[in-house]
């Protein structure tokens, strides 16, 4: 064995290893092996982070003791924003500790889960707060990391809820760093549906457009006017009207 060029190939590996880890720190790339490619950014969600020309601040409430298995949640959460900030470099994240201000959480409208946990055959129950929010130009939007629909266990809920991670993050960034060009008219003055009624709809669609009401009273008096009025919105909305246009 030629032990003089063991002892050089030594110091080659670490100086490799070095060079990898520095490369490592500086760049990130999740490489995507699945069939589905379930892990890939969607072409959507790149626009919106390409997009982003001021910092945005992440805070993810998912740091300290929870469950093993919503650990999962936690890693791809973790990966996911890992990807969007090497993409974009204004977009910074950190993981917090709720435990200290839950309460303040709960304010927020952050509202705590309770998991079922399974250990050394004992059943209880933790609290986690699920949650992320995105700070950007002094607007801040909440973002839900565990999924809401109904399903037969808390495994599926899991692994739904990492794979909507895309879908919650990139809404969340087209919502607070669009701006409200798009107008849209909501239409009264002929039995329309009662804003009770559209409340939830109308909060949802507000986040993106710009929304006002508009009446027909002027319709008989002077149709030329309202008809040039509705046109500077660029959609109208008539919700169930009980009465005929006239």
């Amino acid at each position: 064995m030629n032990t003089s060029k063991t002892y050089i190939k030594i110091p080659l590996i670490i100086i490799a290893l070095i060079v990898i880890n520095v490369i490592g720190s500086s760049y990130y790339k999740r490489f995507d092996i699945t069939q589905d490619q379930r892990y890939t950014l969607s072409d959507e969600t790149i626009k919106i982070v390409d997009k982003i020309d001021q910092p945005i601040a992440i805070k993810v409430f998912l740091q300290g003791d929870f469950p093993a298995e919503f650990k999962r949640i936690q890693l791809e959460t973790n990966q996911f924003l890992e990807e969007l900030s090497s993409l974009n470099s204004h977009i910074k994240f950190r993981f917090i500790d709720p435990r200290s201000n839950s309460k303040e959480l709960t304010k927020k409208g952050l509202q705590p889960s309770r998991l079922t946990v399974q250990e050394d055959g004992k059943v209880s129950e933790a609290v986690i707060f699920p949650w992320a929010t995105i700070s950007y130009n002094k607007k801040s939007e909440n973002v839900s990391l565990l999924s809401n629909t109904k399903t037969s266990s808390q495994e599926e809920q899991l692994q739904r809820s990492i794979e909507n991670l895309e879908y919650q993050f990139a809404n969340a960034l087209h919502k607070i760093t669009s701006e409200k060009n798009k107008k849209i008219a909501i239409i009264k003055g002929n039995g329309e549906l009662d804003d009770i009624y559209l409340y939830s709809f109308l909060k949802e669609l507000g986040t993106y457009y710009k929304l006002a009401q508009f009446t027909l009273d002027s319709v008989s008096i002077n149709p030329e006017k309202t008809l040039n009025d509705l046109i500077n919105y660029d959609l109208a909305i008539i919700a169930k009207p009980s009465e005929a246009f006239t």
